[in-house]
């Protein structure tokens, strides 16, 4: 499937962040794709607080990561996102994790929309204002 909208979030890395080595944490980088994942949605008009309020979560049921280069103290990390439909009911993020333009990560989480915490077809109205821009 086509992935028509990327959106790339800036994160500064902390020194809490390291591990004794130096090096970012593995435990770091789901935090930093729900920092970017928010920002996507806030990006696009659909912020996740907004979709609350109409009685809509997305929770996660699966993440992934992949670590190829360390990101270190002091480093921007650039987190690329975007979203694709898997079926009617579950949508994947992937995310890419650059510094300097160096590919350090890669991962997805994959995610489905639950009211009043049952999985539902149904979307949130803002998110459905935008569906067609970022999933075609």
């Amino acid at each position: 499937m086509e992935e028509k909208f990327v959106y790339t979030a800036h994160v500064e890395v902390r020194f809490a962040e390291t591990d004794a080595m130096g090096v970012v944490h593995h435990a770091t980088y789901p935090i930093w794709f729900e920092q970017a994942r928010s920002e996507f949605f806030r990006s696009i008009g659909a912020p996740y607080v907004e979709m609350e309020k109409e009685g809509f979560e997305s929770p996660v049921l699966e993440i992934n990561v992949q670590y190829k280069h360390p990101c270190r103290y002091g480093d921007i990390a650039d987190v690329e996102t975007t979203m694709e439909r898997v079926d009617k009911l579950k949508c994947r993020f992937n995310y890419k994790v650059f510094v300097n333009g160096t590919l350090c990560t890669t991962g997805s989480s994959l995610h489905i929309f639950t009211k009043n915490g049952l999985p539902t077809r149904d979307k949130p109205e803002c998110f459905k204002k935008i569906e067609e821009k970022i999933l075609g």
